[in-house]
């Protein structure tokens, strides 16, 4: 039985944690080794940032695919499904630290880990100040001068305040604000992340966070445009998309892993917000997302095979 797999590192087994909080290696050092393609996978604790300093690839993010060139920016928060393919003339980095790290860092800037949240891919032009600070960072790594994991913490930290601040600049007006309502928002997707797959009903969510469910309910189609009910069970339906389109559980152990009493639910629960059964899905979502290679240097392969890693 095959379920997405869960790294810690690229293909290290997810029971050895980082010896520290934070990782950095070139893109090539690790990608070589798989012939420049990383297959589909995620990190159950992991955040990652991988930039492009020259050359180019392709980059899978749940399920959503993305050309890669000088100067993008992938950021891959944990639990979100991602796989990559690199030219073999690409010169990056890869940047991992713990979900603990981030938080840590980010611990005097209220209201900036939730831009974190989501997985991104940014352009980041030459002159663009991130870009200095990326190529900053890269330099650093690679010395061995004194005081150096001091320096690379303060890099880190410039780096996240950049992606904060594109990602902020991107977000609905109405999102950015740090308002009683938005913090609320933030537990709600919080706890609805961490306890999805136990089938709370919106009173749960409501009391954790104090406020009545129609109150939440409120609150989410001011910031969501749609009902807490309708948030729950799209993160459900994402759940529920990924282990179709990317393992080979059968129906009734994906039903059984969101909480659901049996396949049959689970099937009309599923045709019904996407008009499709699960398994019409599968084989309609497989034949559309092929598996991604760059022209002339990977030759192609089957996604289902991908999500074997």
């Amino acid at each position: 039985m095959r379920t997405v797999p869960t790294y810690s590192l690229y293909g290290v087994n997810s029971s050895e944690p980082l010896l520290d909080q934070l990782h950095f290696e070139s893109i090539a050092s690790r990608s070589q080794l798989y012939a420049w393609e990383i297959k589909p996978h995620r990190h159950e604790r992991f955040l990652q940032f991988l930039y492009i300093h020259r050359g180019s690839g392709e980059a899978l993010l749940e399920g959503r695919k993305e050309r890669l060139a000088s100067g993008s920016l992938i950021t891959v928060p944990p639990h979100h499904v991602h796989g990559f393919v690199f030219a073999p003339d690409v010169d990056g980095i890869i940047v991992t630290m713990t979900d603990t790290y981030l938080r840590t860092l980010l611990a005097g800037l209220p209201g900036t880990v939730p831009l974190f949240e989501h997985p991104r891919h940014d352009r980041v032009a030459r002159r663009h100040a991130l870009a200095g600070t990326l190529a900053l960072f890269r330099e650093e790594m690679e010395s061995v001068s004194p005081w150096r994991g001091a320096s690379l913490s303060a890099l880190l930290t410039l780096m996240l305040v950049g992606i904060a601040r594109i990602a902020e600049a991107s977000a609905p007006a109405k999102t950015q604000a740090g308002s009683r309502p938005a913090r609320h928002f933030r537990q709600f997707q919080q706890l609805l992340e961490t306890d999805y797959r136990e089938q709370n009903d919106i009173a749960y969510y409501a009391g954790a966070i104090g406020v009545t469910p129609t109150q939440l309910n409120r609150i989410c189609r001011q910031l969501a445009g749609h009902s807490a009910l309708q948030l729950i069970h799209a993160r459900v339906l994402a759940e529920a998309q990924r282990d179709l389109l990317f393992s080979d559980l059968d129906i009734k152990q994906i039903a059984m892993t969101l909480g659901f009493s049996d396949a049959g639910y689970f099937s009309r629960f599923f045709a019904r917000l996407t008009g499709q059964t699960p398994t019409a899905f599968r084989e309609s979502g497989r034949a559309r997302l092929p598996a991604f290679a760059i022209k002339d240097a990977l030759n192609a392969t089957d996604m289902a095979g991908a999500a074997d890693a």
